[in-house]
């Protein structure tokens, strides 16, 4: 069980949290690609380390995650016009490129400057395996370069698809990874969920799994790989169960 204090360090991600700060320097899954299929389609809002994004694909079939928050009147991206290489803000329609430049500002005199000192957060994107990526280390508005993007090795280019699927979780990873780890919860929190079953004698559906065991107490056994730990909870099966 995790303290307060080290569940904080930890988990924590937003502003200057360490976490947050190492999560940065990683390329990171933003979204599926099936989101932003379409060129200048509805934008996506999106909530990465405690920030606020909107995903879009332009015209071109670029993708760009930039801040959500328009930087002249805080106006939500979300409801902005993907039209004709970028995002306009239906405040007062200035328009963003998937690099975060200012391209167009129709409330602006003619000969105004502004449109040249005004960059909007934008963070670098890669696409691969089903899903857009993102770099969100703040240095690289210092001139810090970007990293080398190497897709995962189930996703060998960007045309390669494998079966993915999104979830929103109340709780952070370690609750997630307790919660996975810890077997012996299933036999009562998920007990609606699990029906003992002898393996022959039963058919899998999409919300009740079966499993050979009344057995509430399991045992862990743990083996130590070249890539880490892996382990298993051992349950007696039911009596005469084909397993």
């Amino acid at each position: 069980m995790l303290t307060a204090e080290e569940n904080d360090l930890l988990c924590r991600v937003e502003g200057d949290a360490p976490m947050g700060r190492m999560m940065r320097r990683h390329w990171i899954p933003a979204c599926m690609s099936e989101e932003v299929a379409e060129p200048d389609g509805d934008p996506v809002r999106l909530r990465l380390l405690g920030e606020d994004l909107i995903a879009f694909r332009d015209s071109k079939g670029r993708l760009g995650v930039i801040g959500e928050y328009c930087p002249h009147r805080r106006a939500s991206l979300v409801f902005a016009r993907n039209e004709e290489c970028g995002l306009r803000c239906l405040y007062h329609g200035w328009k963003f490129d998937v690099e975060g430049k200012v391209t167009d500002m129709p409330s602006e005199p003619p000969d105004s400057k502004l449109k040249e000192r005004v960059r909007h957060t934008a963070y670098p994107t890669r696409e691969a395996g089903g899903f857009v990526w993102v770099y969100m280390d703040a240095r690289i508005g210092d001139g810090a370069a970007v990293p080398e993007f190497r897709p995962p090795p189930w996703a060998k280019s960007a045309t390669t698809r494998v079966g993915i699927a999104k979830m929103h979780v109340a709780a952070n990873w370690a609750q997630v990874l307790e919660g996975a780890i810890d077997s012996a919860h299933s036999s009562s929190l998920h007990s609606s969920n699990i029906r003992p079953a002898k393996v022959a004698q039963t058919t899998a559906d999409n919300k009740v799994m079966s499993r050979p065991s009344t057995d509430k107490a399991p045992r862990l056994q743990v083996q130590q790989t070249e890539f880490g730990m892996r382990y298993a909870a051992i349950r007696r099966p039911i009596t005469n169960a084909d397993t």
